[in-house]
């Protein structure tokens, strides 16, 4: 896997040129788990690529890295 999504980008360019078609096949680690949020972005904004279940429901791919996630507390009923 690339090392940036940037880089990602360029590479997959590289598919299918020239008016040809062509598949990209990307192998990712935990090490990329960083990239992993961008990468879920990039297929779904795409019109010709689709987002594997396997990257749409990585809990690394639910949220930008570095940002602060809080969960929403439940509401509880009260019965008096």
């Amino acid at each position: 896997m690339a090392k940036s999504i940037e880089d990602y980008t360029h590479r997959i360019g590289r598919t299918g040129r020239a008016g040809k078609t062509g598949k990209a096949v990307s192998f990712v680690t935990k090490e990329d788990s960083a990239l992993f949020y961008d990468l879920k972005q990039v297929l779904l904004a795409s019109s010709v690529s689709t987002c594997p279940p396997e990257l749409m429901n990585h809990p690394e791919a639910q949220h930008k890295p570095g940002t602060v996630v809080t969960k929403k507390r439940r509401e509880e009923m009260i019965f008096a």
